[in-house]
């Protein structure tokens, strides 16, 4: 057979696949980044209609109104979503049943990116329920997950290179955070430091572009106010931050304890007698049942803190436990939610007590309640998740307040480390991947080959013999599954294919000696 080049292929996506696979392809990812910043954005915003027109069944006071409703039915409403959600988790295959921001991490450290539109139902749908019913859980972690699929789904759909999937999911997942908190920086820095858990410049421009767009759906449909009114915060006095200091060394054994207690529960699934879900279902209606205000996320609650409007130590203490135990039970025995909200909420209330006993005991005149409720609430936020700079960012864009920023760090710093300290200096998620078994600590050389397409390195001018002996790979694979697929077969040189209008093209040649010159 005569020597000659392959046909070009037709294909009107070619030459995007070809220049994403590069790292420097910062325009189309950032056009792409704005893209999934609307669509995950208007998912997020359909989400949170659904879970209020469907509350509003029931509750005529709002979502987070669940003390309207009899003793019995909060005994019986979170029994009957917990078969509702089993019933969906029946009809999922089993591999598709692992939901929240644990699965999002997952799939980008170590299934490159690829995430399941079969899951994202689930997650949406689960979610759902669980708000409805009155659950102990927050919307951040379903909203992190709907949106990292989208960005993931939208990249294998459109077919676009593998070292791009995990760009696009961290796009979702700021988006996510975003549109939840109306905090377009923090859902950034949120991506970047629990999701993606690396900072590059390639990755931190589309994000931002999906931050931005998510955070505009957001301020149409619901206005330009974050998630909490915050009253204006005053300078806080050298005592205050003692009270604060004391009140954070607190809230890091409070985070260590809410994530020993999660862990616990999830390694005692197996083992039960019961289904873990009706079981989870059967101790949030118990909950509820002696104590309304333990019911939903719990935001109602941290607006009432932050004006001065819940002043009962014994109350706050008494909320606190029964916050902490159930939301680490729900979640641990398998209900799809998150556990930023409860968080939230617990810091509040851990801090808003505290600085009422430090008042009495010093006798302070004119203590502030919010500052002590907002400080607990990014310090235990940051403590559950080791995830110190979203904290941070997350109460700047909340205050809107400089002054905050200093006392923030100050007890985000305390928590971090105590907290730390009791669970091997690993947050919720990390946990929970040493749980399943996953060795988080990823080679350099992987990261920099999965960064990478094949594109970049293929050879264009290449003899063609007999193509019925090449082994292939997609255009849209990384260096990494090259190097995979090399190993696997026992070659040296893999081809490259492409689609074209009827058939697989042949466009390049990529060979084990051009990775090895790429990575030495």
């Amino acid at each position: 057979m005569p020597d000659h080049l392959p046909p070009k292929p037709d294909h009107s996506l070619h030459q995007l696949r070809i220049r994403l696979s590069s790292a420097d392809a910062l325009p189309q990812l950032t056009a792409i980044g704005m893209l999934i910043g609307l669509l995950a954005g208007g998912l997020l915003i359909l989400f949170r209609e659904i879970v209020t027109g469907s509350t509003s069944f029931w509750q005529s006071g709002g979502d987070e109104h669940f003390e309207t409703l009899s003793d019995l039915l909060r005994l019986i409403i979170p029994i009957m979503g917990s078969l509702i959600i089993l019933c969906l988790f029946t009809c999922t295959p089993i591999k598709r049943r692992t939901v929240g921001i644990l699965h999002v991490v997952e799939c980008l450290q170590f299934h490159k990116g690829k995430m399941s539109f079969t899951g994202m139902l689930l997650q949406f749908f689960g979610a759902a329920i669980a708000l409805v019913s009155g659950f102990s859980v927050g919307r951040e972690g379903p909203a992190v997950h709907v949106g990292a699929a989208t960005g993931s789904l939208l990249g294998q759909k459109l077919r676009l290179p593998q070292n791009t999937l995990n760009i696009l999911a961290a796009c979702g997942a700021s988006a996510a955070i975003s549109a939840s908190f109306n905090t377009p920086m923090a859902g950034v820095i949120f991506a970047m430091e629990v999701v993606v858990r690396q900072y590059t410049l390639n990755s931190f421009i589309p994000v931002i572009a999906a931050a931005v767009m998510a955070a505009v759906l957001s301020q149409i449909m619901y206005g330009p106010d974050p998630a909490f009114m915050v009253p204006v915060i005053p300078m806080a006095s050298l005592t205050e931050l003692g009270i604060a200091a004391a009140s954070a060394c607190l809230i890091g054994l409070l985070a260590a304890g809410f994530i020993r207690l999660q862990l616990w529960t999830a390694s005692k699934r197996q083992q039960l007698f019961i289904n873990p879900l009706l079981l989870a279902g059967l101790c949030m209606g118990a909950a509820g049942y002696f104590l309304p205000a333990v019911m939903g996320i719990g935001y109602e609650t941290v607006d009432l803190i932050l004006n001065g409007e819940l002043m009962d130590i014994s109350f706050l203490l008494t909320l606190l436990t029964a916050k902490l135990v159930i939301t680490a039970l729900v979640t641990g025995l398998g209900i799809p939610g998150g556990i930023i909200g409860p968080s939230l909420m617990m810091g509040a209330l851990a801090a808003a007590a505290f600085g009422h006993l430090g008042d009495l005991a010093l006798n302070l005149p004119d203590i502030s309640t919010a500052f002590h409720a907002l400080l607990g609430m990014v310090a235990m936020m940051a403590a559950v998740l080791q995830a110190p700079m979203a904290a941070l960012v997350t109460v700047l864009e909340l205050t809107r307040n400089p002054h905050i920023i200093m006392p923030a760090m100050f007890v985000i710093v305390i928590a971090c480390l105590i907290s730390g300290r009791l669970t091997a200096r690993g947050g919720l998620i990390e946990m929970q991947l040493n749980a399943k078994g996953y060795n988080h600590q990823h080679s350099l050389l992987n990261r920099l080959l999965s960064q990478k397409g094949v594109a970049t390195l293929m050879s264009r001018n290449f003899d063609l013999l007999n193509d019925s002996d090449i082994v292939q790979v997609q255009v849209h694979a990384s260096l990494q599954d090259a190097l995979e697929i090399m190993e696997t077969h026992s070659v040296e040189v893999l081809g490259v294919y492409t689609s074209g209008k009827h058939q697989q093209v042949l466009c390049g040649v990529i060979t084990r000696k051009a990775i090895d010159s790429f990575y030495r």
